[in-house]
């Protein structure tokens, strides 16, 4: 019996609208009314979630930054955090100067980029959806290196480039010179820098350990490389359509696309819901 269901948002819960359909939205409500805990997972910070994803009344505990926070959304208060040491995101940052990339961090729940990178978010977004949610979160600032100095752990690290190949490059050596921080993509002009311990999966199995689920009654849905931890780790990875082929091959059902109602088609079929 499935008792905590978890799904990332964009390219999965959300449509390519980013919206949650109205079919989507009964599923949740019908579950939630049954019971079963219902945890948004996604690259965000709190304060970034959109608003039809932060209006859900029966969400208690939502996964952030791909992990690097697990949120009580009830008392609004961290319940942990797994980040970045400042000095290796400062040896990131120096490394990013050297690129034509742009980057940002995330440090205590607020976003920061370069003011120069800031007034080109046109160039290497892939919408303008992207370009307003990030202009909307991240404060600009004019030197990194001093804000960095000001904080006592990194959530999250960003990469923004429309240039594929070097996308790719970066894929793969980052990794290699960096073999403390995991390297994942939500979209396809992104990489996502966090602390190893700092997963899907990893929050995953806190929030389940702290109600008493057993992760064996859990059920996650994602579409990207940053979903892959939680595919695995949750009693029943399921996929969606439009998920990368890496996702596809891990988990242990593909159901439908984020345009077809495809979590609320896995829920249903997994919870026994109509």
């Amino acid at each position: 019996m499935i008792k905590l269901i978890a799904f990332d948002l964009d390219g999965t819960l959300l449509n390519s609208k980013k919206e949650i359909t109205p079919e989507t939205l009964r599923v949740l409500e019908l579950a939630a009314s049954k019971g079963i805990e219902i945890v948004p997972v996604t690259g965000r910070f709190w304060e970034a979630m959109p608003a039809n994803v932060k209006g859900l009344e029966f969400v208690n505990y939502a996964i952030t930054l791909n992990g690097a926070e697990i949120f009580d959304v009830r008392n609004m208060k961290s319940l942990g955090r797994f980040e970045i040491p400042v000095m290796r995101a400062k040896m990131l940052s120096h490394v990013f100067d050297d690129l034509n990339v742009i980057y940002d961090f995330i440090a205590d729940g607020h976003g920061f980029m370069k003011r120069e990178l800031y007034e080109k978010l046109e160039d290497v977004m892939i919408a303008e959806w992207q370009v307003k949610i990030v202009r909307d979160n991240r404060t600009p600032i004019d030197d990194i290196y001093a804000e960095l100095n000001t904080k006592k752990g990194i959530q999250k690290m960003q990469i923004y480039t429309l240039d594929k190949k070097l996308r790719e490059r970066l894929l793969e050596s980052l990794p290699v010179v960096f073999p403390r921080l995991l390297f994942t993509s939500s979209v396809p002009n992104n990489i996502e820098i966090n602390d190893p311990t700092a997963n899907k999966g990893v929050a995953l199995r806190f929030i389940a350990d702290m109600i008493h689920i057993p992760i064996s009654e859990t059920i996650a849905f994602g579409d990207g490389s940053n979903d892959m931890s939680m595919i695995r780790e949750a009693g029943i990875g399921v996929a969606m359509s439009n998920a990368i082929d890496e996702i596809k091959n891990a988990a242990d059902y593909v159901t439908l696309s984020c345009d077809e109602d495809g979590v609320a088609e896995g829920i249903k079929k997994f919870c026994g819901l109509e």
